[in-house]
């Protein structure tokens, strides 16, 4: 769990402090089926007093091993995520069931990071924005050169829509 101490911050009415620090996938409960990381998440941004309300705006930046939605191939990126979530007293009315709480002068902070890094990855990548692919009849990498196989004949059930095609 990664826990800040906001005691100094509630004091203030815009109190602010400014938070700076790495942390691992275990730290962030991130397992390897979720997300890769090849290297520590950095985590750059504040923490603010906004009223009742105390406001974490964070980016979060690390190395992960990716899978090309073409390839197959493996490849590493860099992933940018923004962590921008309120969190609320407990007790206060009209919160929505999902909404951050704290009751005390220490919050945790995992669930927000954690929940920013993994949506901010797309659900498919490509290697690089020309990749070709693989051959739809032998599994070729055609990145590699074209493999010579004949990938112009129709299935047999759609032949009936290839009418509509015009060459």
């Amino acid at each position: 769990m990664i826990k800040i101490n906001v005691a100094e911050i509630k004091r203030k009415l815009v109190g602010e402090k400014s938070l700076r620090f790495t942390l691992t996938a275990e730290e962030l409960e991130i397992s390897p089926e979720e997300l890769r990381l090849l290297t520590p998440v950095e985590v750059e941004g504040t923490m603010s007093n906004v009223g009742d309300v105390l406001l974490l705006n964070v980016v979060l930046t690390a190395e992960v091993q990716r899978s090309c939605g073409r390839c197959l191939k493996e490849f590493s990126a860099c992933t940018k995520a923004e962590a921008l979530e309120k969190f609320y007293p407990v007790g206060r009315d009209n919160l929505e069931d999902d909404a951050f709480v704290y009751d005390s002068d220490v919050i945790d902070i995992t669930e927000p990071l954690r929940e920013s890094l993994l949506l901010a990855e797309p659900m498919q990548v490509l290697c690089r924005q020309d990749c070709r692919g693989l051959c739809t009849v032998c599994g070729a990498d055609l990145n590699d050169g074209d493999c010579g196989c004949d990938r112009t004949t129709v299935d047999p059930r759609l032949a009936a829509l290839k009418q509509f095609i015009k060459h």
